[in-house]
């Protein structure tokens, strides 16, 4: 006769211990999970090294064209110091003139011409102001780099505000103080003008000047208002027109000179994180 016992381990043994298959069916569960953990923390890191991927090729973009912008900047920028320097120091020579005894030559003519011009120029700041105003800025993953382009545009803007104030408060002052004294013509010799027209007279150029309807004709015979040279050098206005623009085209060649400064400093930063 069968042992009760046997007979219920041997059925335990065909339809297995219902502890143990929960365990099993635990650890299926527990693995199924961590497999899918597993995945979608996979998915997850190639998705940002996609999304990074992304984000260096838009932040190299983006530094080489600031690159550009600041070396072209940087090539005005050294003109414009160049020519503010050389108007500076054709004003010091008239105002020095004012100091000698005796009567400065024709000559000087050159020198009293040549102050008689200025414009604002503005470093190309279309990307950075770009970068900052949409907030596409936070591309570039330098902090420091972020804000050198930051405090670049702010000090830039500044600069050129100054500049602009140095037109109008000295400038402008001086071209005011001469026109009342002298015409602008009276400052240049017949020789100037015969270069001038002669320059502007070819017949295939289309921009040959058409005198119809000028005050100036093409043929000059002599200058109206010749301006006297010792008249002129006795005239408080005139030195004072010209301390004008001594100061207002030094001063800004100074501010540009800042500018220069700042540019090439950015321009560096930038070129070390590119490489």
């Amino acid at each position: 006769m069968e042992n009760p016992t046997s007979a219920k381990a041997s059925a335990s043994a065909k339809t297995g211990n219902p502890a143990s298959r929960t365990g099993r069916y635990l650890k299926y569960a527990i693995g199924e999970i961590i497999l899918v953990m597993v995945g979608i923390l996979l998915a997850l890191q190639v998705n940002n090294w996609n999304n990074e991927r992304i984000r260096e090729k838009e932040e190299h973009a983006i530094i080489a064209q600031l690159i550009a912008d600041l070396q072209k900047s940087q090539t005005d920028l050294e003109k414009r110091i160049k020519w503010e320097t050389q108007m500076a120091r054709a004003s010091a020579k008239v105002c020095h003139a004012f100091w000698k005894k005796n009567t400065p030559n024709d000559s000087i003519f050159k020198h009293m011409g040549r102050p008689l011009g200025s414009f604002t120029y503005s470093p190309t700041l279309g990307t950075a102001r770009s970068l900052i105003n949409s907030g596409n800025i936070n591309i570039i993953k330098s902090d420091s780099i972020k804000n050198f382009i930051t405090t670049y545009v702010e000090k830039v803007e500044y600069t050129i505000q100054d500049i602009k104030r140095y037109e109008e408060t000295y400038y402008r002052k001086g071209v005011e103080l001469l026109k009342q004294v002298v015409p602008s013509s009276s400052l240049h010799p017949k020789s100037y003008f015969d270069k001038f027209f002669k320059g502007n007279s070819n017949e295939d150029n289309e921009l040959s000047r058409d005198d119809e309807f000028t005050d100036m004709p093409n043929q000059i015979e002599k200058i109206p208002f010749e301006a006297d040279l010792q008249s002129l050098f006795n005239n408080q206005q005139i030195y004072t027109a010209y301390t004008h623009f001594l100061i207002a085209h030094r001063n800004s060649g100074n501010r540009y000179t800042n500018m220069l400064d700042l540019n090439n400093r950015l321009l560096e930063h930038l070129e070390k994180a590119k490489k």
